[in-house]
């Protein structure tokens, strides 16, 4: 006979016919959301580790205030007294799922129906204690945009540029020290091209338009957060950094707590290679991690209010112009506009995800004729100069583009680093195989004071330990002086200097 299934939609809406892409996916999200649903879904998954579970639904409890959300406890196959613990939660909206044996992290939230849960979902591991008005902050960045598809808090123990280290030493000072911090501050706020997803915060259409579960199930290994942030961004929605909100991340990463470091690295291998594969060769760490934030501090400042343009040349997917943009909204300036130009085609679709204007794909000798001259106001080439064809056109066609009195910040890879030195030694497996024209310093600097003034010029240094300068060290010319040795450490560990520029009005 079959099976019959009847669905009552009686007091249902249509969902109305919005103007675009995002309008229509909130249209269908709210049809979807009944007149007893919460605003919020938090879902917390727990295998064993019960006495973190318990520090992680207590701070829930206790800090999740005036918000309307429902409590959703996965038990995913504990053994350890988890599942007694959860079904005596003192919440009124809360659902318990137990699973009789755990079969992988993806599974437990695969089996929930994304129609039931609320407008925006938060998805928490158990060793995370959230802190005094996260959620409310985490909701008021969403709500700034409704092209916000995630947020993301800052966190102790984790990485990319997420971690924020408050001063502690027990539970009640963590949580103080949480207060102080988490003040609502929308120059906080950064744009990402990935997020490392601990505490993260999801619109529903968002989730919608990629699918659910959450996660791609085909990462059984690492790199899944960084699969999720990429397929929201490349739905059309921002993927940002709440930089004004703290939780606490109970887990020692940095010794790798619970983990084989042997497994742990064949897993970081596997995912990784299954990022390159999914995306088409975008790596998930070397065409992302090219960040820029740290250096700002030697960058000058927005010489007057308006709207900031800012050029992205061979960025990469583009994470030195975001944080560009981001100094710049800390700076109150929120509104700056990107552009990019790359010659590898693989970037072109990220880079669209971040840029209101033009993403150009082309030969270098093209840049002048992409953009409009004398218009931009930040220019960054990630790509270092002297491995373009004809530098010294390259650099005049920049400061063509750029404002008067705007900023260039380009790149010099080190000629003379210990890398070539160790070549010419004939250790040929260290040599930087990308082909490098061979610019001194100075005659770069020189070329560089044709159009502008340079303000500073930084060191970026090789990762190089003690034990790999006392090696390098060793290999010196003998008859060497302690300072001529110093001196020669200092420029061959350095991998590429960095060059500021200001064209001269």
């Amino acid at each position: 006979m079959g099976q019959f299934i009847e669905i009552n939609t009686g007091r249902m809406e249509s969902p109305a016919v919005g103007s675009n892409l995002f309008s229509n996916r909130a249209a269908v999200a709210n049809m979807q959301q009944h007149s007893n649903s919460s605003e919020v879904s938090i879902i917390i998954q727990a295998y064993n580790r019960l006495e973190k579970t318990k520090r992680c639904v207590e701070s829930v409890l206790t800090y999740t205030t005036e918000i309307d959300y429902e409590l959703i406890l996965l038990d995913n196959g504990s053994e350890d007294g988890t599942l007694e613990y959860f079904r005596s939660v003192p919440h009124e909206k809360k659902t318990v799922v137990h699973i009789t044996k755990n079969l992988g992290a993806s599974y437990p939230t695969s089996i929930l129906s994304l129609n039931k849960l609320g407008r925006f979902i938060c998805i928490l591991q158990n060793d995370l204690i959230v802190t005094s008005h996260w959620m409310e902050q985490l909701l008021a960045c969403m709500k700034s945009d409704d092209r916000i598809g995630m947020v993301n808090p800052v966190c102790c123990n984790t990485s990319n540029l997420q971690c924020v280290d408050l001063p502690y030493t027990n539970y009640l000072e963590m949580q103080e020290q949480a207060a102080q911090f988490n003040h609502s501050n929308p120059r906080k706020w950064e744009d990402r091209l990935r997020l490392i997803t601990l505490g993260t915060l999801y619109r529903k259409e968002a989730l919608m338009a990629i699918g659910w579960p959450v996660g791609d199930v085909g990462f059984f290994h690492d790199f899944g957060d960084d699969d999720n942030t990429f397929r929201i961004r490349r739905m059309g929605y921002r993927t940002v950094l709440a930089g004004d909100t703290w939780i606490c991340h109970d887990h020692d990463m940095r010794r790798g707590e619970g983990k084989d470091p042997a497994e742990f690295q064949t897993s970081l291998d596997i995912g990784r290679a299954n990022f390159r594969e999914k995306f088409f060769g975008v790596d998930a760490w070397d065409d992302v991690n090219n960040f820029y934030l740290p250096y700002f501090s030697h960058v000058p400042p927005p010489s007057a209010a308006g709207r900031p343009q800012i050029l992205g040349v061979d960025t990469r997917c583009g994470t030195p112009i975001l944080d560009v943009k981001n100094w710049l909204r800390r700076c109150g300036l929120p509104d700056a506009d990107l552009s990019a130009f790359t010659q590898d085609p693989k970037y072109w679709l990220d880079l669209k995800t971040i840029c209101k204007g033009p993403v150009i794909c082309d030969r270098e000798e093209f840049l002048v004729d992409s953009f409009p001259g004398n218009h931009f106001d930040y220019i960054v080439v990630d790509r270092p100069m002297n491995r373009y064809h004809e530098p010294i056109k390259m650099l005049r066609d920049l400061f063509l583009l750029c404002k008067k009195g705007g900023c260039l910040i380009c790149k010099l890879t080190n000629a003379y680093s210990f890398r070539e030195y160790l070549h010419l030694l004939g250790q040929t497996d260290v040599y930087n195989q990308d082909i490098s024209l061979n610019i001194p310093v100075e005659q770069f600097q020189s070329a560089l004071e044709q159009w502008g003034t340079v303000q500073s010029i930084l060191r970026i240094n090789a990762a190089l330990g003690q034990e790999g300068q006392s090696i390098l060290a060793s290999l010196y010319p003998a008859g060497l002086s302690k300072e001529q040795q110093t001196a020669a450490l200092a420029q061959m560990q350095c991998a590429e200097y960095l060059f500021v520029v200001q064209k001269r009005p």
